[in-house]
């Protein structure tokens, strides 16, 4: 299962009432042993991107962001883009449509099923919901 980004940000965000469930599910994601669990590349930057943002509550310096991946890059494999990624995201865009910032969430797919993983863990049902080769998971829900 791919962890996405909004889940990791909610983790680390104590002040958000979201913030409990979200370490509670990482949490027992990583420990069942039937799940592999994950998180791509993409979800690394993306994370330094929101938790650095002048408009993040609590924003975090860079020292800070880094050093709170550490943990989540020692606990959950981080997984790249393959040979395939760029044409299956190609086909992806074209198959839903998608524009704009819609184009790094097929990637984002694109990354997961390449390295052969069907689910993802997120909170954005609205955009990552359209894809049918994946499942996605809410833990909020």
């Amino acid at each position: 299962m791919l962890i996405d980004t909004n889940i990791l940000v909610y983790s680390l965000n104590y002040g958000s009432s979201k913030s409990d469930v979200a370490r509670e599910f990482i949490k027992n994601i990583v420990r069942n042993s039937n799940t592999v669990t994950v998180i791509a590349h993409q979800n690394v930057f993306e994370f330094l991107r929101v938790v650095t943002h002048k408009k993040y509550p609590n924003r975090f310096s860079i020292a800070q962001a880094i050093s709170a991946l550490e943990p989540i890059k020692d606990t959950i494999k981080i997984i790249y883009p393959t040979k395939e990624t760029q044409d299956l995201a190609l086909a992806l865009i074209q198959k839903y449509s998608v524009s704009g910032s819609e184009v790094f969430d097929a990637y984002l797919v694109a990354t997961a099923i390449s390295n052969g993983c069907y689910e993802v863990a997120t909170d954005n049902e609205k955009h990552l919901g359209k894809y049918q080769e994946i499942q996605v998971v809410n833990p909020f829900k």
